[in-house]
């Protein structure tokens, strides 16, 4: 089973959270979704410079393990799942994934943690799944 793991020293925009967004006008909202796309797209890109791979495996399987910093309240996973949209259209962007529909990511798993020794962050785990 082909596996790729990547670690990524930011964390989502808690204002895509699944609360917020009622909370929003959907201009604004439309707004900090694109800009989180552009900053998802360019921190993915800089995590995967120094890694030896190129091809990643499809169909995969994504989870996602949040490391909040100490003190911060760890969201529930539709809030997750919400904030990290924008990171896996950037997946799609980067040509890492041809769709982010369940044909090509059957699964989406998310974590929340306490932060890691590396300091708050995302660690991503891309698995091939024979679904």
């Amino acid at each position: 089973m082909n596996t790729i793991r990547l670690w990524v020293p930011v964390l989502p925009d808690p204002d895509l959270s699944s609360n917020k967004r009622r909370t929003r006008a959907w201009q604004a909202q439309a707004r900090d979704t694109a800009t989180e796309r552009e900053r998802a797209y360019a921190m993915l890109r800089e995590a995967t410079l120094w890694e030896p791979w190129d091809i990643f495996p499809i169909p995969a399987a994504l989870h996602w393990t949040i490391h909040w910093p100490k003190g911060t309240r760890a969201r529930d996973a539709d809030s997750l799942a919400s904030m990290l949209k924008s990171w896996q259209d950037a997946m799609v962007d980067l040509g890492w994934l041809q769709n982010d529909s369940p044909k090509y990511v059957p699964t989406v798993s998310y974590t929340s943690v306490p932060s890691s020794p590396r300091g708050p962050g995302m660690e991503l785990e891309i698995k091939s799944t024979n679904l």
